[in-house]
């Protein structure tokens, strides 16, 4: 007889990859550990794996879509004539709207063997089988929406069928039983866009403080003499700060020659950075990782004293860095900016030294602080840990979503209205 509820965690966003290094697929494999642990049978049918995802390492079986015959084919037709910018985007529209046809049949598919109890769906910009099939099957439909997906779309890369991606987005809000934002500031977002008010949970993101147990502490050594690393964990983009923390390296290191900076991650600014790195003449107490794997991340933060989140300042701050949690988790002191969601978590000289954003001499003094005071670095670093282990870990996450699955069940309709949409922007895009 069944006991486990049978959770279809659906990911159709190719740029979030299963057993991926990007913290979105951190994000995935952690929380889907988190619900198999708390007792749910769990299947991720995603739109793509990472190449050097071990699957027997997985914490839940992966179904891969985008490895599909038939997927590899579509995607072939979609771009064969695609030469200019736009019409690889429109391509890539395409693309995205078509895959939904292998994610309902490996739906229907798994439903017919496996009995599908919930969709749990990470939203992403083109996909609406989850919710499609979720309303035919009358079971429930958790909807996790990270991003103004379709807003960062138009602004930072290129949207052709706009009205058409919002059209999608409304009724798949409209359509989900609770839409789940990881911080206060999406909330009036997705209300605004169709999700009912009642039906919306902020749920921010979190750490497994077990990761970090066994390297809690090693290596890092007291300050005073010898070196001082200043660390960050995350994708080099501009909205990051990273260049504010380059700016203060170059401060702290005139201050004291000891300083190392250590930055674990990749991304589009890396040349950038490099190179103000040599300008400032301080490349060489600098190291750059490269991507990093998730089960890397507790030994890196281990070499760290101090780990920052510089965030510039931001006109809509929505993000819940998943690094800050992963720095608490650690047991590393943090320096972070004073903005959105970081303002509500930590506190500022209890569990971390905040600062304002975009104010370098701020961070240089914060981090100096820190090193000149290894008690106070070490008391914020234990009380950070405590209010992760009882607010903010993927536990804690897997509890309300089981707790949020049971209480509601799922409701009929919708579908047609979710296909009407798709098809219309499938006729827009010829």
């Amino acid at each position: 007889m069944k006991t486990a509820l049978h959770i279809a965690y659906v990911c159709a966003d190719r740029g979030v990859p299963i057993g991926g290094r990007k913290g979105a697929s951190a994000h995935v494999w952690e929380l889907t550990r988190a619900l198999v642990e708390r007792g749910a049978d769990v299947r991720v049918i995603a739109a793509r794996t990472d190449e050097h995802m071990n699957p027997h390492t997985a914490p839940a079986p992966v179904i891969d879509i985008g490895d599909d015959r038939a997927t590899r084919q579509m995607r072939q037709l979609a771009f064969t004539d695609a030469r200019s910018e736009r019409q690889r985007t429109q391509a890539a529209e395409i693309f995205g709207l078509l895959l939904n046809q292998a994610m309902t049949r490996e739906l229907e598919r798994l439903h017919r063997r496996w009995r599908i109890d919930a969709v749990y769906e990470r939203y992403s910009l083109w996909s609406h089988a989850g919710a499609g099939f979720a309303r035919a099957a009358r079971v429930p439909y958790l909807l996790e929406v990270n991003a103004p997906l379709r807003e960062e779309q138009r602004r930072y890369r290129s949207l052709e069928n706009a009205a058409a991606a919002a059209s999608l987005e409304a009724v798949l809000f409209r359509s989900a039983d609770h839409v789940i934002v990881p911080s206060s500031a999406l909330r009036p977002y997705v209300v605004s866009r169709g999700a009912r008010a009642a039906g919306v949970r902020v749920m921010p993101n979190a750490a497994d403080p077990a990761l970090f147990h066994d390297h809690q502490g090693r290596n890092r050594r007291t300050a005073g003499s010898g070196e001082f690393v200043v660390g960050f964990l995350g994708t080099l983009k501009p909205w990051h700060g990273v260049e504010d923390l380059v700016r203060a390296f170059r401060h702290l290191h005139r201050r004291f020659p000891g300083y190392r900076l250590l930055i674990a991650g990749d991304g589009p600014l890396r040349p950038a950075l490099e190179t103000m790195l040599r300008r400032f003449g301080v490349h060489g107490a600098a190291r750059f990782t490269g991507e990093v794997d998730h089960r890397e991340v507790p030994a890196l933060l281990a070499q760290m004293h101090v780990a920052v989140a510089p965030y510039p300042r931001l006109p809509a701050f929505y993000f819940s860095p998943l690094k800050v949690f992963e720095y608490m988790a650690a047991g590393v002191p943090v320096v972070a900016s004073d903005i959105g969601q970081l303002s509500e978590i930590l506190v500022h000289r209890t569990t971390a030294l905040l600062h304002r954003p975009g104010v370098v001499t701020e961070l240089v003094a914060r981090i100096e602080t820190l090193r000149r005071r290894p008690e106070l670095a070490a008391n914020l670093a234990r009380a950070a840990r405590r209010v992760l282990r009882r607010r903010f870990t993927w536990h804690h996450n897997a509890d309300r979503i089981l707790a949020l699955i049971k209480r509601r069940p799922g409701r009929a309709g919708g579908r047609n209205a979710v296909r009407t949409v798709a098809m219309g922007a499938v006729h827009a895009s010829r």
